[in-house]
């Protein structure tokens, strides 16, 4: 698994076709400053701030033999207008960054902000400079009144079902930023064992680059 950056919208997967050379994640803790008599003036941590990530990519206009994939080639105005559509139409898309080694990126961004450059003597290819910032669901809090009908209590017998403890599969539920990699890892001690996991979930992983939190794998 080689070093790659990917997005990922309406069940469909985009390859950046150069890696950028260098990918910044920021974290910030957001903070209070207070001043109090006698003391003078205090900070107090209020919450973690949303992640963001920050880095400048190519987007040559014809195939260069440096391109990721020739296969697929796509040139500098196809993205620029894909990332422009996502970012004029407040898009969450998924952001994905591996590098085969440690644990990888895999989470929900806004398109904050890409700056394009085009230099002299490379007419048609881009420069893009990417702001990145994590995206977090906000639930909205519905209350409900729910009206209560007394009802005559029957006790009624239960029958307990017998179970069968060799009948038990293990399974594993996908956090943010995991791989299969990693969890082959975890389980089997060794990363290259996840070919195990992804034959036994073929039915939900298509790509076993490429799993989302919220999924439920068997660990066979």
């Amino acid at each position: 698994m080689s070093y790659a950056i990917f997005f990922d919208k309406d069940n469909k997967t985009y390859r950046l076709p150069v890696n950028p050379e260098e990918l910044i994640t920021s974290n910030k803790l957001n903070t209070e400053k207070y001043n109090i008599l006698k003391l003078g003036e205090v900070v107090v941590a209020s919450n973690k701030g949303l992640t963001t990530y920050s880095f400048e990519t190519e987007f040559p206009y014809n195939i260069q033999p440096y391109v990721n994939s020739s296969k697929d080639f796509k040139g500098s105005d196809f993205w620029i207008n894909l990332f422009e559509t996502w970012n004029k139409n407040k898009a969450v898309v998924r952001f994905i960054a591996t590098n085969g080694l440690g644990r990888d990126i895999n989470t929900l961004v806004y398109i904050e902000s890409f700056e394009v450059t085009e230099k002299a003597g490379e007419e048609g290819d881009k420069y893009v400079n990417f702001e990145l910032t994590e995206y977090v669901e906000h639930k909205k809090k519905v209350s409900t009144i729910k009206t209560v009908k007394k009802t005559k209590a029957v006790a009624k017998k239960v029958s307990t079902p017998k179970t069968n403890p060799k009948a038990t599969s293990k399974t594993y539920t996908v956090k943010s930023g995991d791989t299969l990699w990693a969890i082959a890892k975890t389980y089997y001690g060794n990363g290259a064992q996840y070919p195990k996991i992804y034959n036994a979930n073929t039915n939900i992983i298509k790509n076993p680059n490429l799993i989302y939190p919220g999924q439920k794998l068997v660990i066979p």
